[in-house]
């Protein structure tokens, strides 16, 4: 009783107490595994683990109790700090990107202008060179040159490499020195007008092939269908340029001279065509750019279509004219300028997009930099209040655990207690508030046990002597019907009740479960004697039924489970009809063994009947041990006179109880 009230004053402390004797009420260890049981935790099964949890009590242990807090909360944060590392890697890309886009996009677009200039100085070449213009066309062409080199010298860089076999384009000075030997000794080369048109598009053809590499290295990403349409202007440009070449030596000497030159002018103007074509069809910012430009300017499209139409026919018979050449030079070098304006427009709309993509992604950069400053100074923060935090609740935990250890083992008393009572599916519910409703069962069989001649050994015996009694058989019942998909539903005096399939349905295999728990608490009490009678055996009878019953709580003081129905009254019947030491069992538990099969089972031959239905002796089980029940006696040192007077008692008892009906219900 001491004991109680030392526990008790634990819990509830009868006067006040400060925390640091409540933290000290328990040792360390017991202090460690209430800790752990309050926070459901096992205790370490090695030392990795061990190491790993740590005592929450000692200083080690708080600090890796710590640890493992700041880790919780540190993982967003390294999440979050990796996110935005990353997305800051990646805008950090797309920002030198469209750096390196816009870079390309310039260059490209004073390559376009060299290209521009040569094709001009190439053209004037052409007429130059023809037979009728030699005079009248070198003014004209000496004012290319010049704008030709500014062309050159404002390139931001010359593309070298080993791709490049033409040594006059190993550097600028070496192109520019090739070039201007090329003008001055244009007249005493005696060129034709076919190969100086032929020379300067290989050189023209050079700066388009850097053109398209420099388009393609570019991770243009979302402007790729841009720059493409701008590399497809030029490349329009281009064709329309030995168009107007072709176009001019055709007026100037009044035919082609070759049917090779006549179809190089239907090529050129055919690719011409479908290269712009397909440039308006890339982005249509170059349709609109156009149809701007081309306003006010319509009878241009108009003259040049005639001409276009003229020069394709061939038919002047012959008859060369330098002012109609000179007007087809000077249309074509309008519209090819119209195109020009389109080509510098376009680049500056692309500059633009990618001036705003650039200081768009200025701003995220900025953003994300915050972001980044601000997590690195909260970190510390939150640090220091994880710290705070998990030290007070590792204060609170040890005071709390002092109290919650004795509660918890009240608890547990409690649940066992009301477990013993209920089934554990019953018990929860009724635990959580729940209402149990009565439940019907369409199969279970119940088992019914009794000692006989109790009432003749209790009255010989103290009543100290019969509590013993009864306890060390009942002991020996509870823990071999442990093993068995079986629930203990009562006792009371000498009688044992026992039900499978309820409250834990089990479909077919109730009959076997209680067969089999029937042949081995019959093989329990052969080797139990009663204590206080030495060399007297128990003598058990046994009675099992199968059929439908109802289960249910009954009660709310003292609430129990109880089995009703017509099955119940019949197991009974069939206990207080049955002999000791044999299992005495009903047609329905027969069939229901005969199907599952594994069972030895005999008739009973005598008078003794239930109603109308046969009984069966329940033997033994395929790999069980054999015994000898044939005649359900034991041997316990009574004489041979005092067995047949036990013999006759128990066939009147049979007789007698076979007319009184059905008995009652037991619950």
């Amino acid at each position: 009783m001491s004991w109680l009230l030392k526990r008790k004053a634990r819990v509830e402390p009868i006067k006040a107490v400060s925390n640091a004797s409540s933290m000290t009420s328990l040792t360390p260890s017991q202090l460690d595994l209430a800790i752990r049981d309050m926070l459901s935790i096992n205790p370490p099964r090695n030392r990795s683990e061990e190491y790993c949890r740590g005592n929450p009590i000692t200083s080690s242990g708080k600090r890796k109790q710590l640890v493992k807090m700041t880790s919780i909360v540190m993982i967003p944060v390294v999440v979050l700090t990796g996110l935005t590392a990353n997305t800051f890697f990646t805008t950090f890309t797309n920002y030198i990107n469209s750096s390196q886009i816009r870079d390309i996009l310039l260059y490209s677009v004073e390559l376009g202008k060299v290209i521009h200039f040569l094709q001009e100085e190439r053209d004037m070449s052409a007429l130059y060179l023809s037979d009728l213009g030699r005079s009248r066309s070198k003014s004209l062409l000496l004012q290319r040159y010049p704008e030709t080199d500014r062309a050159l010298e404002k390139l931001p860089f010359w593309t070298t490499g080993p791709t490049l076999i033409r040594p006059e384009f190993q550097s600028k000075d070496k192109f520019l020195s090739y070039l201007n030997r090329h003008r001055y000794e244009l007249d005493t080369l005696n060129q034709t007008v076919t190969q100086e048109l032929e020379m300067y598009t290989s050189l023209i053809r050079v700066f388009i092939t850097w053109l398209y590499s420099a388009i393609t290295e570019a991770q243009s990403g979302f402007i790729w269908r841009s720059l493409v349409a701008y590399q497809e202007v030029i490349i329009a440009k281009e064709y329309m340029g030995l168009e107007r070449a072709l176009g001019t030596i055709f007026y100037m000497e009044g035919r082609f001279p070759s049917q090779d030159i006549y179809l190089w002018f239907s090529e050129s103007q055919d690719v011409a065509n479908e290269t712009f074509l397909s440039a308006r069809r890339y982005s249509d910012l170059v349709a609109a750019l156009y149809n701007k430009n081309i306003e006010g300017n319509e009878m241009l499209l108009v003259v040049l279509g005639r001409m276009r139409a003229e020069i394709r026919r061939n038919d002047r018979g012959g008859i060369g004219s330098f002012k109609t050449a000179e007007f087809w030079f000077n249309n074509m070098t309008r519209y090819m300028d119209l195109l020009l304006e389109t080509q510098k427009e376009l680049a500056v709309e692309i500059t633009q997009v990618l001036d705003e993509r650039q200081a768009s992604n200025l701003q995220k950069m900025v953003a994300i930099s915050v972001v980044f400053v601000c997590v690195f100074i909260l970190c510390p923060v939150i640090i220091y209040a994880v710290y705070s935090l998990t030290n007070e609740i590792q204060k609170y935990s040890i005071t709390l655990a002092d109290r919650t250890k004795a509660l918890n083992k009240e608890k547990k008393r409690t649940d066992t207690l009301l477990y013993q009572m209920l089934p554990k599916s019953v018990a929860d519910q009724l635990k959580q508030n729940e209402v149990v409703t009565a439940e019907n069962f369409n199969e279970a069989t119940i088992f019914f046990s009794d000692i006989q001649g109790f009432t003749q050994i209790s009255a010989r015996s103290s009543p100290i002597q019969v509590v013993e009694m009864l306890n060390s058989l009942y002991s020996c019942f509870d823990e071999r019907i442990a093993v068995y998909d079986v629930y203990k539903v009562e006792t009371i005096g000498d009688a044992y009740m026992v039900v499978s399939g309820v409250p834990k349905k089990n479909g077919k295999r109730h009959a076997a479960e209680i067969g089999t728990m029937a042949l081995d608490l019959l093989d329990c009490i052969r080797r139990l004697e009663i204590p206080h009678l030495p060399g007297t055996k128990f003598k058990l009878r046994i009675g099992c039924h199968s059929g439908p019953v109802v289960a249910g709580v009954v009660g709310s003081k003292m609430p129990r489970y109880c089995l009703f129905g017509e099955t119940v009254s019949i197991a009974a019947k069939m206990e207080s009809l049955g002999k000791p030491g044999r299992i005495h069992i009903s047609q329905v538990t027969y069939e229901a063994l005969l199907t599952l099969g594994g069972f030895t089972v005999e008739p009973r031959e005598d008078d003794c009947t239930l109603e109308t239905f046969r009984t069966y002796w329940l033997v033994h089980r395929e790999g069980m041990p054999r015994k000898n029940h044939g005649s359900g006696r034991y041997s316990s040192g009574e004489s041979s006179d005092e067995e047949s007077k036990q013999q006759f008692e128990d066939e009147e008892d049979c007789i007698r109880d076979s007319h009184r009906g059905k008995a009652s219900n037991i619950m």
